[in-house]
C-alpha cells in the first residue's frame, strides 16, 4: 500500500494506492475515482487522448515521440524495413499506427500504393495535410477493426515502433486482422518492439528506474508493453502463420533494447 501525492480539484491531498480489485474499507469515494482513472489508463483511449495531445507539437519527430532521433537515424530505419520486406515497385503496402506519416511517406519511392492508419485524429490530419502523393493516402481508424477499415489486400504490411501499446489480446486481435488483408505469400513485419528480456538495458540508470516506478504506481508505463520472443511466437501459432524471431543490427537507434518480428504464411 502507497500513498501518492496529488491534486485534486487545486487541492493538496494524499491518496491511498491499493491493490486494483481490493479497495481499502476506509477509502474515500475521492479517492476510489482517482484510483480508476489510473488503472483505465491501459484501455485505448488514454493512448488515443495521449498521442492526440502529442500532435499538438510543432516537431514532426516528437509528434510521435521520436524526439532523440536523427535524420540519419530515420534513414537507417527506412533501409532496414526495406531490406526486411523486401520492398517492390509493384508492392501495395499497409503501415499500421503511421503517426504523422513521418516515416510512412518515405516508402513511396519503393511501392507501387501505401496506405496508412492511425486512430488519432490529430496525427492523420497533419498526415494528410504534410504528405500528398498520388500512391499514398491515409485513414483514421482502430487496427483492432482493420478488416471493417479496408477490403483492399497487401503484399507487405507493417506495424513499426507502436506494438507495445498493446496488450496481449490486442495484439492477438491485430496480427489475426493483419491476416485477413494479406495476399498469399505476403509479409508482415512488426518491428522495434521492446524485448522483454532486455528490460533493464532500457531502464539502464536511477533516473529511469525512479520514472518506471512511478509510472507503475499509476498502471501506465510510458513505454507500454514490453513483449518476449515466447509471447511473439504464440501469436504466430494462434493465428496459423509462420513467425520468425530477428535481432536488430547494432547500428539501429533502439537495437539495445528491441527486436523485429516477421510474419509470413505457410506454404
Amino acid at each position: 500500500m502507497f500513498f501518492i501525492h496529488y491534486l485534486i480539484k487545486n487541492k493538496s491531498i494524499f491518496i491511498e494506492f491499493v491493490s486494483p480489485k481490493i479497495f481499502h474499507k476506509n477509502t474515500s469515494k475521492e479517492h476510489i475515482l482517482f484510483i480508476k482513472f489510473a488503472f483505465l489508463r491501459n484501455s485505448m483511449s488514454y493512448w488515443k487522448n495521449y498521442w492526440n495531445s502529442v500532435a499538438q507539437n510543432k516537431s514532426p519527430f516528437i509528434q510521435v515521440q521520436r524526439d532523440g532521433m536523427s535524420e540519419e537515424d530515420l534513414v537507417k530505419i527506412e533501409k532496414h524495413i526495406c531490406l526486411l520486406l523486401n520492398l517492390k515497385p509493384n508492392d501495395v503496402l499497409l503501415d499500421l499506427c503511421c503517426g504523422n506519416g513521418l516515416l510512412t511517406n518515405r516508402f513511396t519511392p519503393y511501392c507501387k500504393s501505401i496506405t496508412g492508419i492511425d486512430f488519432s485524429n490529430e496525427l492523420i490530419k497533419t498526415a494528410n495535410k504534410v504528405y500528398q502523393k498520388k500512391n499514398l493516402k491515409f485513414i483514421e481508424g482502430d487496427i483492432t477493426k482493420l478488416s471493417r477499415l479496408t477490403n483492399t489486400k497487401f503484399d507487405k504490411i507493417l506495424l513499426y515502433f507502436s506494438f507495445q501499446y498493446f496488450n496481449s489480446k490486442q495484439g492477438s486481435l491485430i496480427v489475426s486482422e493483419m491476416k485477413k488483408l494479406l495476399k498469399p505469400g505476403g509479409l508482415i513485419l512488426i518491428g522495434d518492439i521492446p524485448d522483454k528480456a532486455k528490460f533493464w538495458c532500457y531502464y539502464d540508470s536511477f533516473l529511469k528506474r525512479v520514472f518506471y516506478f512511478k509510472q507503475w504506481l499509476f498502471s501506465q508505463p510510458k513505454m507500454g508493453k514490453f513483449w518476449s520472443k515466447k509471447e511473439m511466437g504464440k501469436l504466430a501459432r494462434q493465428t496459423k502463420l509462420k513467425g520468425s524471431y530477428l535481432v536488430q543490427k547494432k547500428d539501429l537507434p533502439n537495437s539495445h533494447y528491441r527486436f523485429d518480428y516477421i510474419f509470413s504464411c505457410y506454404r
